[in-house]
């Protein structure tokens, strides 16, 4: 009893909806800095922003979902908007090169 007692005194950080909303970046012309923002350029996070973006739902720390007639990539850092299917396999095509690596997924 006396551990959950502690562990329900340590402040938790706020879920990801509370406080302030994340910024949006628009592809493409904000790319390398959402790319940079959310780390994107590593192997693994790169795999996980495409299966989230390739199944729209939450994959880990990224999430994808869709927006009119466009979709939003979400990382820890910001949001980046893909207004059509173009900027969307642009997308895809920029991010893949950084998705091959020997990291499990």
């Amino acid at each position: 009893m006396r551990i959950r007692a502690r562990l329900a005194a340590v402040p938790r950080p706020p879920a990801r909806g509370a406080g302030k909303p994340l910024p949006l970046r628009v592809w493409p012309a904000d790319e390398a800095v959402w790319l940079d923002e959310n780390g994107v350029r590593r192997a693994r996070a790169a795999r996980r922003a495409l299966a989230a973006l390739a199944a729209l739902g939450s994959r880990g720390r990224y999430g994808a979902r869709i927006e009119g007639r466009g979709k939003v990539v979400t990382g820890p850092a910001s949001a980046l908007v893909l207004r059509d299917a173009e900027a969307e396999i642009g997308f895809v095509l920029s991010v893949t090169p950084y998705g091959y690596g020997a990291e499990p997924f």
